[in-house]
């Protein structure tokens, strides 16, 4: 070894070894938050294997069908905090961890898209005998739902959009995006020192996403327990990256869609602003707008009536549009 190679070997060494202590007391940190995460907020009980994908889903209630498409890192709790209650009353409520989120298996790289998982998740409706149900998409399930109704409009009774991701957006390409698009850096960072460090984080995003309403407790206890894995958290920046250009492809379609749509939205949201519903709603040939005048972002955790009002509203459009197709 030349000296010139010393004099950059020996540094080397050293700067790893002086960050390999450090990684593995936050790798066998990572390794207990999961492992108490899934003790305390366990996978959902059924499952459905489509193309060979595993989807998790909960089902509760009998009626009308009723599909819960979860957003962002989200998962089939977000919606045990009031939401699933409240309409099992009524329906036959079916909620999915969206593919390669919650304990859903990730799909091929190339089934990672708004539309990908639209087609995943109507092919496990299919097969579970769920015939037109209502599509709830919150924020980027929002993104979901509107993809399953573009692709499959005679399979949807209507939808609701809750603070939609629905049109469109620039990806602000953070320090924490650029590392986790690296390969082995990214599955590195994961399994270390992401997930310990994004707790703080992570109830910051909560407490926005609910503003003006209080954090509920036990929804950011469910929230980032399930949320923040390893897993997960990188597929949810494949979720940011390759929504965009599907969102880019369906916005070209609203003014065509024939499924009856209820676009509900906090005059307060500070994730999707009210601006993105409202003009959505616009585009739309059969819609209504609900704006919910103290309501954020989160607004099946801080106004799941309001969600269960605008379900029933769901129901009466599909109802008016049978009715005068039999006329």
């Amino acid at each position: 070894m030349s000296p010139d190679t010393k004099s950059v070997a020996r540094p080397l060494a050293a700067a790893l070894a002086a960050c390999a202590a450090p990684l593995a007391a936050a790798a066998v940190l990572t390794r207990l938050v999961v492992r108490r995460a899934q003790r305390h907020y366990p996978r959902p009980p059924d499952a459905v294997v489509v193309d060979g994908v595993e989807l998790r889903y909960t089902q509760a209630g009998t009626g009308p069908p009723v599909v819960l498409i979860h957003g962002l890192l989200g998962s089939t709790h977000d919606f045990d905090i009031e939401l699933n209650e409240q309409l099992a009353r009524h329906y036959r409520v079916i909620a999915f961890d969206r593919p390669g989120n919650g304990y859903s298996q990730a799909p091929p790289a190339d089934g990672h898209t708004p539309i990908g998982q639209a087609y995943l998740l109507h092919r496990a409706v299919r097969q579970l005998g769920i015939e037109r149900p209502v599509l709830v998409g919150y924020s980027l399930g929002a993104a979901v739902a509107v993809a399953y109704a573009a692709l499959y409009p005679d399979d949807v009774a209507a939808v609701v959009t809750v603070g939609g991701h629905v049109l469109p957006y620039r990806l602000p390409i953070s320090r924490l995006i650029r590392v986790l698009r690296i390969p082995m850096l990214g599955r590195l960072a994961a399994a270390t020192v992401l997930v310990p460090t994004a707790y703080p984080v992570g109830y910051v995003l909560l407490g926005r996403a609910c503003y003006p309403k209080p954090l509920p407790a036990a929804y950011a206890r469910a929230a980032l327990a399930v949320a923040l894995r390893p897993e997960p958290f990188r597929h949810a920046v494949e979720d940011l990256e390759r929504a965009t250009a599907d969102l880019h492809v369906l916005a070209g379609s609203y003014r065509l869609l024939e499924v009856p749509f209820v676009v509900v939205v906090g005059a307060y949201d500070r994730i999707a602003p009210a601006a993105e519903s409202q003009a959505f709603h616009r585009r739309l040939r059969d819609s209504r707008l609900i704006v919910v005048g103290d309501g954020g972002h989160a607004l099946h955790i801080t106004h799941p009536a309001a969600i269960a009002a605008a379900i029933a509203d769901a129901w009466a459009l599909t109802a008016r549009e049978e009715h005068a197709a039999s006329a």
